[in-house]
Order: C-alpha cells, then structure tokens, then sequence
C-alpha cells in the first residue's frame, strides 16, 4: 500500500505452523531485498524512529528548511516527548533570511545560488551552531510548479547534514506536484538522518 511519503507491505498468510513458517521465510526474504529501506516493522512512522535514535544517543536536532516550508519540523513534534530532542526548527524561505538567521555567506549564494551543495552545508552548520544541537539537517530545493531552469528543475532538492564529527550534503531529484515534492523531500530528510543516527549507533561515535 502506497501512501505518501510511505510505503507499507503487508504480509498475510494461513496455513498453520506451515503458513508460520512461510510467513518467516517471506519475511526475511523481504529484509533481505529491501535493506537500510525498511525503517520500522509496525505501526511506527518514520519521525518516531527518529526521536527513539535521537533518545538513544542523548542527541538533539535542529532544523533550517526552505523548500519543505516547516513540513520536517511539523512531523518531527507531532511526536509526543519530541521536545527531549529537537531544539529548534528555521524556516528561511528567502536568501536575506538565510544569511540572518544562519549565518550563510552572501557570497555562497551569488556564486551558487540558494539550491546547491554549499548553501545546503552552510545552512545545516548554521542551525546547528545557532541551536546548540548536536546534529543540523538542512534542506533547500525547488518544489515548483515554477522557478526551476534547465540547470536546476522543479524538483532538484539539495540537503545537508551536520552532527559532531563531519558535514555532508546530499542532491535528490523528486517528481510530481509541489504537494508531492514537499512530502518525498521530507521522507528523504527523515530518512537520510535515520540512516546517519543508526550508523552512529552501530559504532561510528567516538
């Protein structure tokens, strides 16, 4: 069942101990093809496994979205007991604001424009410096239905991500409508974090 921004698969069988034991076996054929995919088996949504990994690691987040408009930020404290981990959330819609209140360079944004690998970074080590948080992620995009170009179409989305020990930014290309485009961005953060928390946990923290 598809239903935006997740995907669920449901398994369903009968048969007794032999139904059991397919249902297993299906089930671990399943993790096997789909990996670091699967986030949660359950009813659990991705911004609760956020938090639990935030809680595990005595992490705080802080967030600075431009395209996305608050959407990451409204998921993650929709989550009771969020505020043991999320700091703050930045909306920066325009470059004055993202100079402002994050501390991006005004030259990185005449050089390479609000959308692009450097502003993400710079907005992602500046709400987490801002915060005091542990870990910033940023997001920066074009969710149309216009100002993309040639260069840079409605749906280019760049992210950044800062914690303690490094900064990354990551570039995604989402398709469909601005509603759509807002919703797959917003998994994609969620799920680029997740990903970077569980290989903190698994043994990347120093």
């Amino acid at each position: 069942r598809v239903h935006l921004p997740d995907l669920t698969l449901r398994l369903m069988v009968r048969g007794g101990k032999e139904g059991e034991s397919k249902f297993f076996e299906l089930r671990a054929r399943i993790r096997e093809l789909l990996g670091s995919y699967i986030y949660a088996e359950g009813e659990q949504v991705l911004e609760e496994i956020v938090g639990q990994l935030l809680l595990k690691q005595s992490w705080t987040l802080a967030l600075a979205e431009s395209c996305t408009g608050g959407f990451i930020s409204h998921r993650i404290t929709r989550v009771a007991g969020s505020s043991a981990y999320f700091k703050s959330g930045a909306v920066v819609y325009s470059n004055e604001a993202k100079v402002r209140f994050l501390g991006v360079r005004k030259t990185t944004l005449e050089r390479h424009g609000a959308v692009s690998r450097e502003t993400a970074l710079e907005m992602a080590q500046g709400v987490k410096e801002r915060a005091e948080a542990d870990i910033g992620l940023s997001v920066t995009g074009i969710a149309g239905p216009t100002g993309g170009s040639p260069e840079k179409p409605v749906g280019t989305v760049w992210m950044g991500l800062s914690d303690r020990q490094q900064c990354d930014a990551q570039l995604f290309h989402f398709r469909g409508e601005r509603e759509r485009i807002i919703a797959t961005a917003s998994q994609a953060a969620l799920n680029w974090l997740r990903t970077a928390l569980e290989a903190n946990t698994n043994g990347s923290k120093q």
